[in-house]
Parts: C-alpha cells; sequence; structure tokens
C-alpha cells in the first residue's frame, strides 16, 4: 500500500482533519496506532474500510509494517501530497527511512524550506494541493475550449451581422441615395455589433451564473462551500466579447460598404447562407478537436491488449527466484514466470532533458549522490515473449533470436526516437557507479507496445535508484539480462512477476475479483514473506483505472462542444427569417399551385439542414487537424511519447446525428412560424 505517511503531533493537525470514528493516536505508546482516512484503504483495493482495530500492512525503504487502526478521519480527499496517514512515533521509527525523516520528505516533496512553512501553508498552496486530476485534465482542456468559445462567438456575430447587412440592404442604400458617408456606415455596423455583443453578454453572464447556481446546488457533496463566482474571469470576459465584437465588425465592413445607392433599386434582400455555414463549421470543428485531442492523446496511454494480463509487485525485498517453482500450477493461471527488470543507460550516455532528470550541464554531480540520471531503457526478461504487435519481424523469429543468443526486441519508441531497426544494434552501458562497459545487442525486432501505464503501476521503473522515466522496455532472455547486471546473482531477488489467466477462469470472474484470487493464491504459495507485500497490477484494471478510452481523458470537457452546437443551432433563426423574407414571392407561387404550409416549411427547413451538412463538412478535417495539434502539444508533457491520430468514429457520429437533430429542432418549428406568418400577411402581397 502506498501513502504519504507523517508522524503524529500530540493533536489533530491543521485543523483540517476530523476525527470520525475511533480515537487520535498515542504518541508514548509502544504498539503500532495510525490514523487514516477511509478512502486511503479503498482506494487500495480492499473495498470497505477495515473496522477499529484491524491491522494493515505498508511497504517502505526499511520494508513493511503492520500498525492497527485506531480511528479514522473524514477527509475523503486530502489535498494532494499532503499526509494522509498519521502514526505515534513507534510506528514511524519503526518505519521511516531516518529519524525525523517525514518533515525533511516533505520539504522535498512540497519544495518548502522551513518547518513553519509546512505547518502553516499558504491558501495558494492549500488550493493547489486540491487540484485533483479531473481539474488538471480541465486545465489541459482549457486553452482548447476557450479558443473553440471565441470562434463560436465572433462566428455566431459576423453571421449576424452579414445577415442584418443583406436584410437592410435597400434601406442602407437609401441612406447612401440621401447622403450617407462610408464614415457613417461604419459607424452604424460598428453601433450595431456593440448592441449586441452588450446584450449577449448580459444574458450570457445572467444565464451562466443561473446555471452554475443549479449544478452547484444539485450536487452539495461536491461543492460543499457552495457557489463561487470569480469577478476577474468575468471581467476578462467582457473584454475579450468586446474585442470579439470589433472584429466582427471588420468582417461585417466589407459588404456595408460595398453597397451602392443604385442597390436602392432591389425589392428583396438576397439570401446568405455562407455566414450560417461557416459558423456552424467552427463549432463542429470545435467538437471534433476536443473528441480527437482526447483520442490522439490516449493512445499512447490505453495499455496494449498483448501485453500479459498482469504483473505481481514482490516489494520491497523480493523473495528467491527458486520461489517461482512453488507458484506452478496455481488455480486460473495459464503461465507465470519471473519478470526481470533492469534499467541500463544508452551509450554513449546522455543526461535526461525532462521534469526530474536535469538537463546537460545544468548542475555538477552532488557528493554522495553519483551522477545526475540519463536516458535509459527498461530491459524486461521472461520466460516467455509474448505475442506483441511486430511491426519489424515475426514473433517465432524474435523468439527464437532471443533464446538462442544475445538478441533483443526494442519498442517503437525507442525505434522512432534513435532510429534504430531490425539489423541494427542497441548499445547501453553496462556497470554501476564506476566505469561502465559499452554493450551490443542486436535487434531482432521491433514491437508497437503501449506501456507506460502498466509499468508504472507495477512498480517496475525507478528500482536501484533509477529514475522512474525511460525511453521504453527491451525484451531479452533471462541469460541475457543476468549477464547485463554487475550485481551478483545471487543477491538479486525476484521483484516481479508475470501472469497471464485461463481465458475461461477469467471470463468467469471479472478482472477484479480473477485479480484478488489470483494474488492471494501467491502470497499464499510463497507463504506471506514478511519482507515483502505481493500485490497483483491486472492490464484491464489497469486501463479502467487510469486516463483512458480516448475522450474520456478531459471528463466533462469532452461535452461542452455540444453547448457550442446547441447555441450554433440557434443561429439558424435568423438565417430562416432571411430566408422566408427573401421567398415570400417564391412561396406565393407555390402556394397558388397547390403547395401546403408543410412543404413550404420543408422547404425552408431543408436549407437550413443542407447549410449545416455544409459546416459539419467542413468542420471535421479542420477540427481534426486542430485536435491532433493540441495532442502534439500537450503531448509534450510526456517527452519521448510516440504521437498518434486516432479519429474517435463512433463519437463523432454520435456528435454528427445530434449536431443535425439539434438543427432540426430548432429548424421545424422556426419554418413553420414563418410560413405561417407569411400566409397571414398574404405572402408579400
Amino acid at each position: 500500500m502506498r501513502a504519504v505517511l507523517a508522524l503524529a503531533p500530540a493533536e489533530n493537525p491543521y485543523g483540517c482533519t476530523r476525527l470520525v470514528e475511533g480515537r487520535w493516536v498515542d504518541p508514548a505508546a509502544t504498539n503500532l496506532e495510525l490514523v487514516c482516512t477511509r478512502n486511503t484503504l479503498v482506494r487500495f483495493g480492499r473495498g470497505t474500510p477495515p473496522p477499529l482495530g484491524s491491522p494493515v500492512k505498508f511497504v517502505g525503504m526499511k520494508g513493511t509494517m503492520t500498525a492497527t487502526v485506531v480511528g479514522y478521519l473524514n477527509d475523503a480527499k486530502l489535498p494532494m501530497g499532503w499526509p494522509d496517514v498519521f502514526v505515534n512515533q513507534a510506528a514511524f521509527d519503526a518505519f521511516a527511512a531516518e529519524p525525523h525523516g517525514t518533515l525533511s520528505f516533505y520539504k522535498k516533496l512540497k519544495k518548502l524550506k522551513t518547518e513553519d512553512e509546512l505547518l502553516t501553508p499558504t491558501s495558494e498552496s492549500v488550493v493547489r494541493g486540491f487540484t485533483g486530476d479531473e481539474q488538471r485534465r480541465m486545465d489541459y482542456a482549457r486553452p482548447l475550449l476557450l479558443t473553440g468559445a471565441i470562434l463560436l462567438a465572433l462566428c455566431l456575430l459576423v453571421n449576424s451581422l452579414l445577415l442584418s447587412v443583406e436584410a437592410n440592404r435597400r434601406p442602407l442604400a437609401i441612406l447612401r441615395t440621401v447622403g450617407l458617408t462610408r464614415g457613417g456606415v461604419v459607424r452604424l455596423v460598428t453601433a450595431e455589433s456593440l448592441a449586441a455583443t452588450l446584450v449577449g453578454l448580459l444574458a450570457g453572464c445572467a444565464v451562466a451564473v443561473g446555471a452554475l447556481a443549479l449544478y452547484v446546488a444539485a450536487d452539495p457533496i461536491a461543492f460543499p462551500m457552495g457557489m463561487s463566482v470569480d469577478c476577474r474571469t468575468l471581467a476578462v470576459t467582457s473584454v475579450l466579447a468586446f474585442a470579439v465584437a470589433c472584429v466582427a465588425a471588420l468582417f461585417a465592413l466589407w459588404p456595408a460598404l460595398a453597397v451602392r445607392p443604385l442597390d436602392a433599386c432591389e425589392e428583396r434582400p438576397r439570401r446568405r447562407r455562407r455566414g450560417m455555414a461557416i459558423a456552424f463549421a467552427c463549432g463542429f470543428a470545435a467538437f471534433v478537436a476536443v473528441e480527437v485531442w482526447g483520442a490522439s492523446l490516449m493512445r499512447a496511454f490505453v495499455p496494449s491488449p498483448e501485453w500479459p494480463d498482469a504483473i505481481v509487485s514482490l516489494l520491497p525485498g523480493g523473495v528467491s527466484s527458486f520461489d517461482v517453482e512453488k507458484l506452478r500450477g496455481l488455480p486460473g493461471v495459464k503461465r507465470i514466470s519471473e519478470l526481470y527488470p533492469l534499467q541500463l543507460n544508452f551509450d554513449p550516455e546522455e543526461p535526461m532533458e525532462m521534469p526530474g532528470g536535469g538537463r546537460a550541464g545544468a548542475r555538477p554531480p552532488r557528493a554522495g549522490r553519483g551522477p545526475r540520471p540519463c536516458r535509459n531503457a527498461l530491459f524486461l526478461a521472461a520466460e516467455w515473449l509474448p505475442a506483441f504487435r511486430f511491426i519489424e519481424g515475426s514473433h517465432a523469429e524474435c523468439e527464437e533470436a532471443i533464446r538462442s543468443s544475445d538478441a533483443c526486441v526494442i519498442s517503437e519508441m525507442i525505434s522512432r526516437a534513435r532510429n534504430l531497426h531490425k539489423g541494427d544494434k542497441l548499445r547501453v552501458a553496462m556497470g554501476g557507479r564506476g566505469p561502465k562497459t559499452p554493450v551490443e545487442l542486436p535487434i531482432a525486432g521491433v514491437v508497437d507496445l503501449n506501456w507506460h501505464m502498466v509499468t508504472s503501476r507495477g512498480l517496475v521503473r525507478g528500482l536501484n535508484r533509477m529514475p522512474v522515466m525511460t525511453d521504453g522496455p527491451v525484451f531479452v532472455s533471462l541469460d541475457t539480462i543476468e549477464s547485463l547486471d554487475a550485481r551478483p546473482a545471487e543477491t538479486v531477488p525476484m521483484t516481479h512477476l508475470w501472469v497471464e489467466y485461463e481465458p475461461k477462469f477469467l471470463a468467469e470472474k471479472g478482472v477484479f475479483p480473477a485479480g484478488r484470487e489470483v494474488e492471494k493464491a501467491i502470497a499464499d504459495a510463497l507463504g506471506n514473506p514478511i519482507g515483502s507485500t505481493v500485490r497483483l497490477h491486472a492490464r484491464d484494471e489497469i486501463a479502467d483505472g487510469t486516463l483512458a478510452h480516448g475522450s474520456d481523458l478531459i471528463g466533462q470537457a469532452a461535452r461542452v462542444p455540444f453547448v457550442f452546437l446547441l447555441v450554433l443551432a440557434c443561429g439558424f433563426v435568423a438565417m430562416l427569417v432571411a430566408d422566408a423574407d427573401a421567398a415570400k414571392r417564391a412561396f406565393a407561387v407555390l402556394r397558388a399551385v397547390g403547395a401546403t404550409r408543410g412543404q413550404l416549411a420543408a422547404r425552408l427547413a431543408g436549407g437550413a439542414l443542407r447549410t449545416a451538412a455544409w459546416g459539419i463538412v467542413l468542420g471535421l478535417p479542420v477540427g481534426a487537424l486542430v485536435g491532433w495539434l493540441f495532442a502534439i502539444k500537450t503531448g509534450a508533457v510526456w517527452p519521448g511519447l510516440p504521437h498518434y491520430f486516432v479519429l474517435p468514429w463512433r463519437v463523432l457520429a454520435e456528435g454528427t446525428v445530434g449536431a443535425l437533430v439539434f438543427v432540426l429542432l430548432v429548424a421545424v418549428p422556426t419554418a413553420l412560424i414563418l410560413v405561417a406568418r407569411a400566409i397571414r400577411s398574404g405572402m408579400g402581397r
């Protein structure tokens, strides 16, 4: 179990953690006691928190610690990085890596310099601490959503101004005839743009605040402090709105200034659908961009189905490699093998240019801490080579090459980053802190494999003081990896296992029950080792519990573009009014030859539907390109990840159908009302 541990003070700390059950730990007690949040134990697979007085095992730098739960805190979600487990002095001494290590560790974690700053955190640090995964995902999406909102407002305003110019072409031409200057036209268009923006801004802010109040009131658990409105955000929104109004006026000036006095002879305005098609294209493009962004970005994180069903970690001490024989024939297990991990730096060594790795020449090594981290490969060895998706070579020939020689199979990530292919040689530096020995391994194949979340959750990376960041896995035989490990073979414990289930067993049990059952069977077979904790990390469980499944990455952010489409659909009202005004005479003729009201309304609604279709056709490629570019930009947070272009066709199809439904819901009633009004007015006679 992983948690942020802290030595408990004599009283409940910070004033932000209140006991809801049990008591606070006794600092002077000789037995090991702890208090924690219920969520701390629930989220690590226990299902329900154990009753008070139950023993709980933790794994740390000194091995394992079993302490008794004496109380629960009511904080289901403490600030990120803050302690969520408090123990007494006896437990802390038995578990911590060094005396008073909590304060030292906590300073490093929060980058604090003094104890006072630790115990009296600022409000800003508390707010940052409460920023969870959902908020960070929304932060990633915010620039994209803001861009979409600005384009949406701009397109709607431009469309309204263009329709207004066309609808008032004849009056404007008459005004030009009686002496209206071009400067007067500019003032008229600008005034209309600013007036429409002011009305829309006030109405939009009122609707947004009202909707927020209803949303917060509907979920008081998620919003215990109630609604909060950021006045600075409203001020920035107002400034941006009037900036959009000025830009929209510039777009509308060209057709307005093109009106000539002779245009006063025209009896009816011309129909204009181009502006609405462009506006709807921008809204649909925003939807496509968000969905493509999420799907493309997450393509590299969803674990490949070819990866074995589970990784089992035996940490921190591990067990003897000979103990793998005790695990043969476990119920539900098709095959099981030791998974031998070893990270080796590339040769020549390159300092890591990534968060936590430092930059080349940034600082000299500190005394006693060894060299700065370098770019490395994660070597993995087992009794079999899984049937990965090979893009160079084949599974049969690669498995034979690995068994009969020191050949290796590299991931596509390493292949791209270092321009290595089948038949080339991978150079790594073998050795400890002393002089390194360069080693060359022939490359037998390249596999397309998503491994990031599996190796992270399985705690395969970051062992033996190596960085958790790596350029990718390299698969070799057990004999090869033992020859690459500078440590004596008898001192290297077995820390991980690879497990594949029987298909029938997995189908009957399901991922979570199967994992818990196999985990218990392995622990029992190994005699529940005192120096390590057996923890199974299922591939599909990891996929379901991490940032996966395309646009689910951004949670509610993926739903915002639907609001864009709904608002844009309302813009068809203005277009239909202009179309109905321009088609009065045509409707009169059709009515005279027997056309019904429904047929005339279908004619108007059909025009709106065709305009929306053109917007969808234009918005799909533009949105896909923007989403892909944002995925590349966001992916830079994780250097070295391969970039994918993924079109989530099912989600896009749902969005397309939804967009057309929005248009029909607006266009059909509007068309019926306009036709009825035109008939009552005598069809323009």
